[in-house]
C-alpha cells in the first residue's frame, strides 16, 4: 500500500469515527444502498447514509485501486450544500476536505 493509501484509509476511518461520535452512523443500510447506481443526494439524510453504506466501505475495500480511477468525484460540494451553516459538523467537513485532497 502506497503512502497517499495509506493517508486516505486513515482519513476514512476517522470519517467513520466522527459519524459515530455525531450520532449520524445507523445499523441498518436503507433501501436504495443495494440499488445505488448513480444516487442523487435529494436530502440530507441520503448524504450521510451515501458516505456511510457506499463512500466508505468502497474506498476500503478498493483502496489498492483508486490509483487507477481517473475520473474524480468529490463528496464535498453535497456535503456544504447539506450541511449549510451547521457547525456541529464542523469537523466531520474538515475530514471530508481532507479526503477530497487524497482522491
Amino acid at each position: 500500500m502506497t503512502k497517499e493509501e495509506t493517508l486516505l484509509n486513515n482519513k476514512i476511518h476517522e470519517l467513520e469515527q466522527e459519524m459515530k461520535n455525531k450520532g449520524l452512523w445507523q445499523k441498518e443500510a436503507p433501501d436504495w444502498v443495494n440499488y445505488f447506481e448513480e444516487k442523487i443526494f435529494a436530502e440530507r439524510k441520503d448524504l450521510l447514509n451515501g458516505l456511510q453504506f457506499v463512500f466508505i466501505p468502497n474506498h476500503l475495500n478498493l483502496s489498492a485501486q483508486l490509483s487507477a480511477v481517473k475520473e474524480k468525484r468529490f463528496i464535498v460540494p453535497a456535503a456544504i450544500k447539506f450541511f449549510g451553516d451547521d457547525v456541529h459538523k464542523g469537523k466531520l467537513l474538515q475530514i471530508l476536505i481532507e479526503i477530497d485532497s487524497l482522491l
